[in-house]
């Protein structure tokens, strides 16, 4: 696969409404997280029980980090495997199915209201076990694999790991059978989920969009992305076990330095291949993911830190821990390649049937460099304050920091909504036309 307008959208990959829908619904739910974030990130304060953090934990565990990664599934693993996908009827109707789960089981966790936990825990999960069958039988389709389909394979069966525990947790909320063992699933859960699907999925899919958009892929050090896959699946499902175990700490521990063995040796690899790239100039996504990669061995440093210096069950650690993990690691990443993944998509339906008969405008040209600067600054310094909040228990400064990620994300939705403005013929396109501009080689519809 190369970098060219063909990458992301190949004859195996499916209409471009299966994955869109889910990234609406993201995008929608990020909204939501971003005009919250000034009295929601007081909760962080509060501890792993209270009901708000609940809710605002699973606004942006399922609200946003799923639906992108249920979106972009469906539309890239079977460009990358070279198989069309299993069932686009089926993903379509895991798409009303997570829909409905998620408006029961968000107001369901604020109110505490038990049916609406049950019944959205249901739809949700049912979502989540469609689009594993369908990714699952779409690998096992394919005619080869390599170590960017190995990622993705390993990802789903830390998912579903992960639903079991969530699950369990599930029928926890109305019978309390778990009692004193709820906390050690609940973190086995969170493990699974974030460290062995979405960390081990999204480092699989930046290996192959960093070298497709950088024209970098045959550069890829491909010994050390299977080192990486190595420690980061060992280190999630040793954790996660241990956890679920009631393991010794020290062995907790031993999990925790695997999973920063695997950072580390993908923050080596991403940029070994920014190092190398042939494709040289702007390119916001590089600077949202060298931050994703610095949170990523920041949050699992501090979970071997905590492991090994044996911190109490009520430490503000555990909750820094888990916030970078899932805003500093995963949200970041998620806004870094959106820049990257919806950009092209929109080219490729807007403006690739007309390149080479009228003016088109590049990739960057679809949104606004400033704006996605300064919301690149705005949200790494709402992540860093966030986190000194939470480490000294400052309501204020949680506050603030609040205010600031808001900030963030609303220079990133203005740029999402840009982009996606861009989609409708004869809005965007035919305003845009009277000011493109050109990468200086003379060439029209060049896409960089």
């Amino acid at each position: 696969m190369t970098g060219g307008p063909g990458g992301l959208s190949s004859k195996h990959g499916p209409a471009l409404d299966l994955p869109g829908r889910f990234m609406a619904l993201a995008m929608l739910m990020l909204a939501v997280v971003a005009v919250v974030s000034p009295w929601a990130y007081r909760w962080l304060i509060d501890g792993f029980y209270a009901p708000q953090l609940l809710a605002f934990v699973h606004l942006n565990t399922l609200g946003v980090i799923a639906a992108v990664l249920m979106g972009a599934s469906y539309q890239l693993v079977p460009v990358v495997l070279q198989t069309p996908i299993a069932s686009v009827r089926l993903g379509r109707l895991s798409f009303w199915f997570y829909l409905a789960g998620i408006v029961l089981f968000l107001p369901g966790l604020l109110e505490h209201w038990r049916p609406g936990i049950a019944a959205g825990a249901a739809l949700v999960f049912s979502a989540l076990l469609v689009y594993l069958g369908i990714v699952a039988l779409t690998l096992h389709r394919a005619p080869s694999s390599d170590v960017v389909s190995w990622h993705i394979a390993v990802s789903l069966v830390g998912l579903a790991g992960g639903i079991g525990a969530g699950f369990l947790l599930a029928l926890n909320k109305g019978a309390g059978f778990l009692e004193s063992a709820t906390f050690r699933v609940l973190a086995a859960h969170a493990t699974l989920m974030l460290a062995g699907w979405v960390i081990i999925m999204l480092n699989g899919v930046a290996y192959r969009l960093v070298g497709m958009f950088t024209l970098s892929e045959d550069r890829l050090w491909r010994p050390v992305a299977w080192a990486e896959l190595a420690c980061s699946a060992s280190g999630a499902w040793l954790l996660a076990t241990g956890l679920l175990l009631n393991a010794p700490r020290w062995l907790l521990a031993a999990g925790a330095l695997t999973i920063v063995g695997g950072q580390a040796l993908f923050g080596a690899q991403l940029i070994h291949l920014y190092r190398v790239r042939r494709r040289r100039g702007f390119d916001i996504h590089i600077q949202f993911a060298l931050a994703a990669i610095t949170c990523g061995l920041l949050c699992s440093g501090l979970l071997a830190g905590g492991l090994l210096t044996h911190r109490s069950i009520d430490s503000p650690v555990w909750i820094a821990v888990g916030w970078l993990a899932i805003s500093g690691v995963a949200i970041t990443a998620i806004q870094g390649f959106f820049y990257k993944i919806a950009t092209f998509l929109i080219w490729l339906h807007r403006y690739a049937p007309i390149a080479g008969r009228s003016r088109v405008p590049r990739l960057e040209d679809l949104y606004d460099r400033r704006i996605a600067k300064t919301g690149w600054a705005f949200w790494v310094s709402g992540l860093a304050s966030s986190l000194v909040a939470i480490l000294i228990s400052n309501r204020s400064l949680a506050t603030a920091a609040g205010v600031v990620a808001l900030a963030g994300l609303g220079c990133f939705l203005a740029n999402a909504g840009r982009i996606a403005a861009h989609a409708r013929p004869g809005t965007a396109g035919s305003e845009f036309s009277a000011r493109i501009r050109f990468s200086g080689t003379g060439k029209e519809g060049q896409v960089s």
